[in-house]
């Protein structure tokens, strides 16, 4: 598997099509990767994420899918549950196995617990597509998801102090993480202002990251922040991602551990970062990095090198 992710960034469109649509009813073509930006028809199937880069248009609840409201929280706990086409004013806890959520809206709540919006508590093979996470009341206390052995694609997450929190085999792509919500004030920082990132991780194995747009504001924290607060980081791999924000837009520290090693492909940065700093890696970090590229011009993005 290794391998696969040995490429040029000239070959990120043909990585990309792996998150081509599951033919879910949809609005729009698919792309079809060949870059001419026409894309092609699966007969109903929405646009993937293919060489196109994930926005308010490819990612969250098709267009035209009717949504049934549903009043609270829904709690997850019979293997092999589906949930399809709710709009969900309240938390999505999951508690099972073979789950699957597909073009639905989740809202959350006010609420003054350390939470998520989606919150995968236990549970494996959890699948979460073409949905979106908007958080209608922002709170110190809560970030868009929260998952371990899950496979986010398609999802459209806004609102949150952090947009996703990962863990062991999570896979993310061909979403977009955007419009974080910052507060002055954090009791989990202290008291001080919070450290918004698109995607944070503090530990676990076999974590992939593809083919997703990833935004922070510049006065945020990052894109994609790595520690090991939470245990051992491994096999994380960062592919086909557009990037940009934060006091450096990718931060991967070794924190929590002697060492951390992350492997990056064919990333494409914008030029937003408060410091200029597309990337920063500790000093007991080995970052295995090709094809990582400004977006405007395709030159090489500089690494910083610092504790």
């Amino acid at each position: 598997m290794g391998n696969r992710w040995r490429v040029p960034a000239s070959t990120m469109a043909m990585m990309l099509a792996a998150c081509s649509s599951n033919g879910v009813a949809s609005d729009g073509p698919r792309g079809d990767g060949n870059g001419d930006g026409k894309g092609q028809s699966d007969g109903g199937g929405r646009a993937g994420c293919g060489s196109a880069k994930p926005d308010d248009t490819n990612t969250g609840v098709p267009v035209g899918v009717a949504l049934t409201e549903v009043d609270g929280d829904v709690d997850v706990k019979v293997d092999g549950t589906v949930i399809d086409g709710q709009d969900i004013h309240g938390f999505l806890i999951i508690e099972a196995s073979h789950v699957t959520v597909s073009r639905s809206v989740v809202r959350a709540t006010a609420t003054t617990a350390t939470t998520a919006a989606i919150r995968v508590k236990s549970g494996t093979d959890i699948v979460i597509t073409d949905s979106e996470v908007a958080i209608g009341t922002p709170s110190v206390d809560v970030d868009g998801i929260s998952a371990s052995n899950a496979s986010i694609t398609r999802v459209n997450v806004h609102g949150g102090v952090d947009g996703m929190k990962l863990g062991d085999n999570a896979v993310v792509q061909c979403s977009y993480v955007h419009d974080m919500v910052s507060f002055a004030s954090d009791p989990n920082q202290h008291g001080g202002a919070t450290h918004n990132d698109a995607i944070q991780i503090l530990g676990g194995a076999n974590i992939e990251v593809t083919g997703n747009q990833l935004v922070s504001a510049k006065s945020q924290n990052s894109a994609i922040q790595v520690t090991q607060d939470f245990g051992l980081v491994t096999n994380l791999r960062i592919a086909g991602n557009w990037a940009d924000g934060g006091g450096c837009t990718f931060n991967f520290a070794h924190k929590g551990g002697a060492a951390l090693t992350v492997t990056t492909r064919a990333n494409r940065f914008g030029r937003n970062s408060f410091f200029g700093c597309p990337i920063l890696k500790s000093t007991q970090t080995t970052l295995d990095s090709t094809g990582d590229v400004f977006d405007d011009d395709g030159t090489p993005v500089p690494v910083q090198t610092h504790d």
